[in-house]
């Protein structure tokens, strides 16, 4: 992030390639408003923090969350929740029009054997919401 102009190049370049690029744990960190107008992303990861207060019945993280996804839609970006480890927080996403998210609830990391067992289980469907 030091680099600034130079990094931006670089992301256009990839970009042009047809890569499609991520910002994670959007609203923590480095990943700031400005971010999303200089780098062009496809996909907006909303941090752990935000989605961990989902289910609980904290309006306070329901309205961040809300918030988040209700810019990428304008933004015309996807949305993937991180850190998702209830099937409520799940719900409360799906709800807030966010289908996409990783997480606990859904599997543990895992190498790649595991991966390509655990998907062939799921009829080959990736393991997000």
């Amino acid at each position: 992030m030091q680099e600034g102009d130079a990094v931006i190049e670089r992301l256009h370049a990839l970009k042009e390639l047809g890569i499609r690029l991520a910002i994670d744990d959007f609203g923590t960190g480095y990943s700031s408003l400005l971010y999303l107008s200089r780098f062009r992303a496809d996909i907006l990861k909303i941090a752990k923090p935000f989605v961990a207060g989902l289910g609980r019945q904290l309006p306070e993280e329901a309205a961040l969350s809300r918030a988040i996804v209700d810019l990428g839609a304008v933004l015309e970006l996807q949305t993937i929740a991180e850190g998702i480890e209830l099937r409520e927080q799940e719900v409360e996403l799906q709800g807030l029009g966010c289908l996409c998210g990783q997480g606990f609830l859904f599997s543990r990391p895992l190498d790649a054997t595991a991966l390509e067992a655990l998907l062939d289980a799921r009829g080959g469907r990736a393991a997000v919401a």
